[in-house]
């Protein structure tokens, strides 16, 4: 008996340093699925994984108010007829960082400063009306959605309400064009109280594309409203330019949300005829702080002849 005692004493010391050297390690996710249906030809109604995902991040103190940091984030399918782990999806932010009072430096993969600028007005994100997505006609409101791999990234600390990050995003020869860099993204924003107003820019020289956007956003109460504006210059000539309203309205446990985009083309050839409108209307009822079931209805056409209406009835919990 004593000998037991001593044994399991002893493989407790022993694997004490395991559980320690994970203490520091969060588990995070988000379940975001959805019944979808629209009338575009040939699509039937079908049940949708909007960019679920689960992630592992920590920090570790260094001292002086330095730390460590890292991520790891997955997305995964639900609703994949694949069956591996995470039914084919995609690797999500994952890097390495520095923290401290000068603000936080990460090399890895992540989304751009330009992404991130206007996210917070994005109230149907992950969803059939998410303003980056084409799944009504085609055609996404607002552009440079991109998660970079290879970036190199600065985000500053909050300055009395102001704030700025900047990304380069090497080549590692990826492509064969001998340039260290292959984008530059750059944002800057101001919040304070009920107003935020946002800025940014990127270059992408791989693919002969700059573009710029401006957002901005005012609460009044339990209403909020926001609007971004968006130029893209495309091979260098090429305009295509953006406007996006959004509203919300918070009802105790109900938000109310709204949207309009419109998107004009100054040459045929490069937009293939594709000015748009779209519009969507939908509601959230959040039955705690982490689980909420929504409904979106949208409608998006353009020039080409694409009229194209669509539904998410859906649930999140996030974790």
């Amino acid at each position: 008996m004593k000998k037991s005692l001593i044994a399991l004493a002893v493989a407790g010391v022993v694997s004490a340093p395991a559980f320690a050297a994970t203490a520091n390690v969060d588990v995070y996710g988000r379940m975001h699925i959805a019944i979808e249906d629209t009338d575009a030809s040939g699509v039937d109604m079908d049940v949708k994984t909007n960019a679920s995902r689960i992630g592992f991040k920590g920090a570790e103190d260094l001292g002086g108010g330095l730390k460590a940091i890292w991520q790891i984030e997955q997305q995964f399918d639900a609703t994949s007829s694949n069956d591996t782990a995470f039914g084919g999806s995609g690797l999500r932010n994952t890097f390495v960082g520095l923290s401290g009072g000068f603000g936080t430096v990460v090399i890895g993969r992540h989304d751009t400063p330009y992404k991130l600028s206007t996210t917070k007005y994005n109230v149907f994100a992950d969803t059939i009306a998410d303003y980056a997505a084409t799944r009504l006609d085609g055609v996404a409101l607002i552009t440079g959605h991109s998660r970079a791999s290879n970036a190199i990234a600065y985000i500053s600390p909050n300055m009395g309400g102001l704030s700025f990050s900047g990304a380069v995003v090497t080549s590692m020869d990826q492509l064969d064009d001998g340039k260290t860099v292959d984008a530059i993204s750059l944002a800057g924003g101001y919040a304070n109280g009920p107003l935020t107003v946002d800025m940014a820019w990127e270059d992408i020289d791989a693919a002969n594309r700059r573009a710029w956007k401006l957002g901005a956003g005012y609460s009044f109460g339990a209403a909020k409203l926001g609007a971004v504006y968006e130029n893209v210059d495309i091979n260098l000539g090429n305009d295509r330019d953006s406007l996006f309203l959004v509203g919300s309205f918070s009802m105790g446990a109900i938000v109310l949300k709204g949207q309009y985009g419109k998107v004009d083309y100054d040459h045929a050839t490069v937009g293939a005829g594709k000015d748009q409108n779209a519009w969507a209307l939908g509601a959230d009822y959040n039955l705690s702080k982490r689980s909420t079931l929504f409904v979106v209805f949208g409608n998006g056409d353009n020039d080409s002849g694409d009229d194209i209406s669509g539904w998410n009835l859906g649930m999140t919990h996030n974790f």
